[in-house]
C-alpha cells in the first residue's frame, strides 16, 4: 500500500477531497503533525484486511492450524474437496526433470 504524507492541518481542510480518493482511487494518506506520523486515512478494505490479520496473528490455535498446513503442504499431503463435499488425498505428482 502506497500512501501520501500530508500534514494534519492541510488534511483537515481538504477532508472531503481526501476522503473521496481514498474511496474513489484507494489513495492512502499519512498524516502527520510536526513531521511526526499521528495517523492514516486508509481504504475501507485495507482496514478491514489489517484488523482480519491481526486477529489470526492472535489467534494461537489459528496459527498452529496454519503452521500444520503448511508443513503437510511440504510434506506432499495435499487434500481437495470433491463437489459433494467430501475431502480426498491429493495424488503427489512426479517432478519432471
Amino acid at each position: 500500500m502506497r500512501h501520501k504524507l500530508i500534514a494534519i492541518s492541510k488534511a483537515k481542510s481538504k477532508l472531503l477531497e481526501l476522503a473521496r480518493k481514498v474511496n474513489d482511487e484507494g489513495q492512502a494518506y499519512l498524516l502527520t503533525k510536526d513531521g511526526e506520523a499521528v495517523g492514516a486515512l486508509i481504504p475501507m478494505e485495507d482496514y478491514e484486511a489489517l484488523l482480519e490479520t491481526s486477529d489470526v496473528l492472535s489467534d494461537q490455535e489459528t496459527l498452529k492450524n496454519l503452521e500444520t498446513a503448511l508443513a503437510e503442504e511440504k510434506a506432499g499431503k495435499l487434500w481437495k474437496r470433491d463437489r459433494s463435499g467430501k475431502w480426498s488425498k491429493i495424488k503427489k505428482r512426479k517432478s519432471v526433470a
